[in-house]
């Protein structure tokens, strides 16, 4: 009985515990920090890959600037997801630069939670 018990409670986490879906990393473009300006009624989103590149003394990175310009920030964000063939990853993204004073609807549109919030009028990349 206590086997038949043991068993049940396997298979039913097995249905209620969700297990992500494995990306291989070179499939991830990992967005280390993200620059949003709004001028003109339009959002122009700056998103800044970090690329490692391994060489004998260890690691290094470059970094891939990804651009685009739409009415609202998600458009944005969206033609930038189209363009790109790997996964936007934005869990480790730690700068957030912009020149719009509500930052929550930033990271509520884009579900993030960067390190850093830094606003600014000039956006130099």
């Amino acid at each position: 009985m206590k086997k038949i018990i043991l068993i049940l409670l396997i298979i039913i986490e097995l249905f209620i515990i969700k297990i992500p879906k494995y990306e291989e990393l070179n499939n991830l473009a990992i967005i280390k920090e993200i620059a949003i300006e709004y001028k003109e009624n339009k959002y122009t989103i700056y998103l800044k890959e970090i690329i490692p590149i391994k060489d004998n003394q260890g690691i290094n990175y470059k970094y891939k600037i990804h651009k685009e310009t739409s009415s609202t920030i998600k458009k944005a964000y969206n033609k930038i997801k189209n363009k790109t063939k790997k996964k936007i990853y934005l869990n480790k993204v730690q700068k957030l630069k912009t020149n719009i004073k509500n930052t929550n609807k930033i990271k509520n549109e884009l579900q993030i939670k960067p390190k850093s919030i830094i606003h600014s009028n000039n956006f130099k990349n």
